[in-house]
């Protein structure tokens, strides 16, 4: 095949992943309703898989705390932080292993544990699914085989069928495509439940370089509807939060104040600017 032809042969195959993964909508709202239930009281959520799949959920849990400034979500992978940048394919085998990773976390009652995995027969995944489930801690199991131990063993499941791969047996391709998506979706409308998003503002990002920076002070001024310039005075008042300075504008009240009222456990911004 020529490269015309092999982009147009991946398109169409990635058209029908989503396509795949829209079947399991009515799975998706129950998974995602039962994790933020637990979010919203300060459960954690913890993806764990091997390969392509541990390394998805790390990239999704890394990337909550500059967005959402939340330290609720962890990734697991099998053979640990090395295996993020170097391929260790004999971990995923490792049943044991599994088990002893679930234990170092110290599961709570609210916690998720979340398995991924292509086929949904990684032998590290399910054994730390079936240690959550025999401690009482809400499963998730995420394949692209809804016939899978994974699948049959979690409490909820979201397995959009993939039957084959453009290279067989290649899981980065579309069975990485549809994981990464639903995994955007579990992080995101979890911290959309938890009121860590404003309309489409992401009002608890972290300000850690110039770009993060001016986008806090630009969400101040969209919500606050003033100019950039004020917003950076309110953001400096603020302690570079921008939650905190919005709440500051609309209540026309001091730092410390504001610091009470967002230690409240049922405190929502929207009855503050509405």
């Amino acid at each position: 095949m020529k490269t015309k032809e092999l982009v147009e042969t991946f398109l169409k195959k990635e058209e029908e992943a989503i396509k795949s993964l829209k079947k399991e909508k009515g799975n998706l709202i129950k998974a995602i309703s039962e994790i933020s239930k637990r979010v919203n009281k300060k459960g954690r959520v913890i993806y764990i898989g091997a390969g392509t799949s541990g390394r998805l959920g790390i990239l999704d849990a890394v990337e909550c705390k500059p967005t959402f400034s939340t330290d609720l979500f962890l990734g697991v992978i099998a053979g640990g932080k090395n295996a993020v940048f170097k391929s260790k394919e004999g971990a995923e085998d490792d049943e044991k292993l599994g088990v002893s990773d679930m234990k170092k976390l110290k599961l709570k009652k609210n916690d998720v544990v979340i398995g991924i995995s292509a086929s949904g027969e990684t032998p590290y995944t399910v054994s730390a699914i079936k240690y959550a489930n025999k401690i009482g801690v809400l499963t998730v199991g995420i394949a692209s085989n809804p016939k899978s131990t994974l699948v049959k063993i979690s409490k909820y499941k979201i397995a959009p069928l993939i039957k084959r791969e453009i290279i067989q047996g290649s899981s980065r391709l579309s069975s990485g495509t549809v994981q990464k998506i639903i995994l955007n979706m579990i992080s995101s409308i979890s911290m959309i439940n938890a009121g860590k998003v404003y309309g489409d503002l992401m009002i608890d990002v972290q300000p850690t370089n110039k770009k993060l920076v001016k986008r806090a002070i630009n969400i101040i001024a969209t919500v606050c509807k003033i100019s950039f310039d004020e917003a950076l005075i309110l953001f400096k008042k603020s302690n570079k939060n921008t939650r905190t300075a919005i709440v500051m504008h609309y209540k026309k009240c001091d730092l410390n104040t504001v610091k009470k009222l967002l230690s409240k456990p049922n405190f929502n911004l929207t009855s503050v600017i509405t």
